[in-house]
């Protein structure tokens, strides 16, 4: 067995936050986020960025704060750096449509 790619890590981590921040809402995780997260079998990843960001974007401030900015959470500290690095690709990415076309 080889070793995953940065890809492929990345694509469960994200299945992984998005699992629990849709557990720590109390919404169900689909089958496939879930196998995504759980699994260390390759040929079942899931790009859910779109989802995770979405939900994200989706919530109130206080329940921001309460889950996404929770200290006492590694899981929630590992959100929170993964929303800003998120909006700063997505910050780039437009600078540079805006810059470049």
């Amino acid at each position: 067995m080889t070793n995953p790619s940065n890809k492929e890590l990345r694509l469960r981590k994200n299945c992984q936050l998005y699992a629990y921040l849709l557990v720590t809402l109390e919404k169900e995780v689909p089958e496939a986020i879930q196998e995504c997260a759980d699994s260390y079998d390759y040929d079942f990843l899931v790009d859910c960025v779109a989802q995770l960001s979405n939900e994200i974007e989706s919530l109130d401030s206080d329940i921001f704060e309460k889950i996404v900015n929770n200290t006492d959470s590694n899981e929630a500290r590992e959100l929170a750096y993964w929303w800003k690095m998120h909006q700063e690709a997505n910050r780039l990415g437009e600078e540079i449509v805006q810059t470049c076309l």
